[in-house]
């Protein structure tokens, strides 16, 4: 399993919420900042995204974005309105509606991911920017075929809708998150930025395929055929951490995905972290996460 599939395994996404909101003339929706993945597409009108990082963009009809983890944002059309919260939206639709007939019409389709909350941080290595499909370029990627037969499903009302839908939006978003992984520039540093080096992709899957190997910096340097110099600048220059300190905190990823099933031994999970013993990697993984393995996996059926 390359890097990339490894960490949609641990993250295991899944719809959790999916929801088409209309919207009449000027109005403003407010979300919280989340650990989740969002995804919208515009079924019909034209919105404008703002967040609070700075981040500004406009969407049309047929258009589709994605958000990694964002902080506060808002979504607007027609110079904006009077804010309203995203829950409360849901809860009552008639908010963003008109009591006359409406100038224009917006309507949304809003999906939230959660991610496996052993793991919710490993999605910051893929650190993405907001991801945009115009309308005039979906038909020719695979991305765009998902989401013209989305939008289809989530316009009409036909037998199994809700079965489709969940089934297409799992698709659509491992699409969405390697969706031009190529063209990630300065800035975008994180995983998909690394796979696509490739120097820093062979080193970054070497180490995901054998995790219990005792690998050192000149161990890597040496399968990718880089100084050991040059590889520590490039690797943390594209990913943006060092090789030795990337491979540490995905093997905790791993533990702590292993823990989470309570399908391996504490003695397994201890190698796959790259540790001979079982207080060695207790002790690492306390300073890792400020809980023993015991607590942690406590506090993890505690939240469920």
């Amino acid at each position: 399993m390359d890097p990339f599939s490894q960490v949609i395994d641990l993250l295991k996404p899944q719809a959790v919420f999916w929801r088409i909101i209309e919207a009449h003339d000027s109005w403003t929706i407010g979300f919280r900042a989340t650990h989740h993945v969002v995804l919208g597409q515009i079924l019909e009108g034209v919105c404008h995204v703002e967040r609070d990082d700075g981040v500004r963009f406009d969407l049309q009809t047929g258009d589709f974005m994605m958000m990694v983890a964002p902080g506060r944002w808002k979504l607007s059309a027609r110079g904006g309105g009077t804010p309203v919260e995203f829950e409360a939206a849901v809860q009552n639709p008639s908010l963003l509606l008109s009591a006359s007939p409406p100038l224009s019409v917006a309507r949304i389709f809003a999906v939230s991911f959660t991610v496996a909350a052993a793991n919710h941080d490993l999605i910051s290595t893929l650190r993405l920017p907001p991801v945009q499909v115009r309308r005039y370029e979906s038909p020719a990627d695979r991305l765009g075929a998902l989401l013209a037969i989305l939008g289809e499903e989530a316009r009409d009302d036909r037998a199994g809708r809700s079965i489709v839908v969940d089934r297409l939006l799992d698709a659509i978003v491992v699409e969405a998150l390697r969706y031009r992984s190529s063209e990630i520039g300065e800035g975008n540093r994180g995983l998909l930025a690394g796979l696509s080096d490739p120097q820093i992709g062979r080193a970054l899957r070497t180490m995901h395929a054998d995790t219990r190997q005792p690998w050192t910096l000149v161990a890597l340097a040496r399968e990718v055929g880089m100084s050991r110099a040059a590889l520590a600048s490039r690797f943390v220059q594209i990913v943006g951490v060092p090789p030795m300190e990337y491979l540490s905190k995905w093997r905790m990823s791993l533990a702590k995905s292993a823990l989470a099933s309570a399908q391996a031994p504490l003695t397994d999970i201890a190698q796959i972290a790259g540790y001979q013993s079982v207080s060695a990697f207790s002790a690492a993984f306390k300073r890792e996460t400020g809980l023993s393995p015991t607590l942690y996996l406590r506090s993890l059926r505690e939240a469920v």
